[in-house]
């Protein structure tokens, strides 16, 4: 089996890389270090020659609507074209919990991944779709994009993280077992608050940032399963947080 993999050298993609190809699975690195660029199409229709499926991990830093849309969505769209031409059978898309809920309409970013999911199902090629909460090692920087003149403003939502490699695990899955057309969601064993989580991590880390509880637009629960989802195993890796 021969995959493509969009982002495959990134947080996501280097240890999906790793993964697919300890089970035998040849593994095409799709980015501008390996001369491939999705949104123009350079290098993409050679890297498709014989391949099976694509992954398509790829993130970026616009949270404003306009940018995250024109990059998931055009993304998909010039993946799903040379795919379709070169043969490609299945589609995997690693989407974020609370898309599709009605709860995307405020936040860019969001809308972003809300026309990705679109626009790889309107697509001709069979897709499935992967939605994990946020990784339990990216709190700290999350905790960053919350600060403002010094304190990190959390608001009191949920939030359910989930260890990085149990979302490449279930990724690895969608190639090689899952139905294709399958939308699993993936989340970690436990939920918390923002804020708590926030206090502890920068604690254990000796950041001296204070953590502000504040009020906003955001929905209690936009960031963790409503509905069935596969319960990661790995807890957090500070113990004694409240559990929301």
């Amino acid at each position: 089996m021969k995959v493509f993999l969009a982002g495959g050298r990134g947080r996501v993609g280097s240890p999906l890389a790793d993964n697919l190809e300890a089970k035998g699975i040849e593994v095409v690195p799709g980015g501008l270090e390996d001369g491939i660029d999705v949104f123009s199409g350079r290098g993409l229709a050679e890297a498709l020659v014989g391949v099976d499926a694509i992954v398509n991990v790829l993130n970026t830093p616009r949270f404003d609507a306009e940018g995250a849309i024109a990059f998931f969505e055009g993304a998909v769209e010039n993946l799903t074209a040379a795919g379709e031409r070169a043969g490609v059978r299945l589609h995997v898309v690693l989407s974020i919990v609370g898309v599709g809920e009605g709860d995307a309409s405020e936040i860019g970013y969001y809308l972003g991944k809300v026309a990705q999911e679109k626009a790889v199902r309107a697509g001709s090629i069979p897709a499935t779709i992967i939605r994990s909460t946020q990784f339990q090692s990216y709190i700290p920087v999350l905790a960053d994009q919350h600060t403002v003149d010094g304190k990190v403003r959390a608001p009191r939502v949920f939030i359910q993280p989930v260890e990085l490699e149990e979302v490449v695990e279930l990724l690895a899955e969608a190639v090689t077992t899952l139905e294709p057309g399958s939308v699993v969601e993936i989340a970690g064993p436990e939920r918390f608050y923002l804020d708590d989580l926030f206090r502890a991590t920068l604690a254990e880390r000796g950041d001296e940032r204070e953590v502000v509880t504040v009020g906003g637009q955001e929905m209690p629960g936009a960031m963790v399963p409503r509905g069935m989802y596969r319960a990661g195993t790995v807890r957090y890796p500070i113990a004694g947080i409240p559990l929301a």
